[in-house]
């Protein structure tokens, strides 16, 4: 069976981040980035760029796709990255071109301690509304914006505690963002599927004692889910730990959040 989109989404994040954590090269971290839009959006194409943000030479571009279609998308943003690294007041554009029967293309930045130093970009066929994926799109650009952090490419090189606090900044906006998308796209169908059990519940009257265990077990996972969720969203300090192998995970347990900040 399929996987949901959202749960695709989940996992690219996830799969991301993990690799971000790693020793992965810059270039495959793009390329994870890339693909990744490509496969659950279904573009035609898309690509990553960063670039030096003191001489603003681009050091990194990564593009998959149609060639056909690179063509287009190349032109367009081009024009934006030109902007962008002269530091013109704009941020994420969605636009429809009127091109070869019609596309829709997006250019989302990649921001390294509030500084532009690279943009996303994306081209699918026909009238699309590409700004409903903006949740999506930040995430993936704070992704890349920690794997800026710990690269070498940067030419301020912030060095020991400021480099890890950026770091860390980075991350919290990462896993915050996540946590919204997860928060948004999860808990309102998961309300719904917990008011249907309670409702089941409160007739009990008319179930047998098994249905109504299992009953409770899935009322109890659901507001379990809630529960992480809703954490996620609280987190001030996060800590994170091994997983499997190279894969990392936030410890919800041991992390700072507003309840216990002090």
């Amino acid at each position: 069976m399929e996987k949901s989109l959202e749960n695709k989404k989940f996992l690219f994040l996830k799969n991301l981040a993990g690799k971000i954590n790693s020793s992965v090269e810059m270039n495959q971290i793009l390329q994870e980035a890339v693909s990744g839009l490509i496969d659950i959006l279904k573009l035609q194409c898309a690509s990553a760029t960063l670039w030096n943000e003191k001489t603003k030479k681009v050091t990194h571009q990564i593009a998959s796709g149609a060639i056909e279609k690179l063509k287009i998308l190349h032109d367009f943003d081009q024009q934006v990255m030109e902007a962008l690294r002269k530091q013109i007041h704009m941020d994420s554009i969605y636009v429809t071109l009127d091109i070869e029967g019609g596309h829709s293309a997006f250019c989302f930045p990649v921001k390294m301690n509030g500084h532009k130093v690279g943009l996303i970009a994306g081209l699918a066929e026909g009238y699309r509304n590409l700004s409903q994926e903006a949740e999506l799109f930040e995430a993936v650009s704070h992704q890349l914006g920690i794997a800026f952090a710990k690269s070498s490419l940067w030419e301020g090189k912030i060095e020991g505690e400021i480099q890890e606090n950026l770091i860390k900044s980075e991350r919290l906006k990462a896993i915050i963002e996540t946590a919204v998308t997860i928060n948004h796209e999860v808990n309102n169908p998961l309300a719904a599927v917990l008011g249907y059990v309670q409702l089941i519940l409160s007739k009990s009257e008319n179930l047998d004692s098994d249905t109504i265990q299992k009953l409770k077990k899935i009322e109890t996972g659901a507001l379990r889910i809630k529960e992480v969720t809703n954490r996620l969203l609280k987190i001030v300090e996060p800590v994170i730990v091994k997983y499997a192998g190279e894969v990392r995970m936030v410890d919800l347990q041991q992390s700072k959040t507003k309840e216990n900040e002090t």
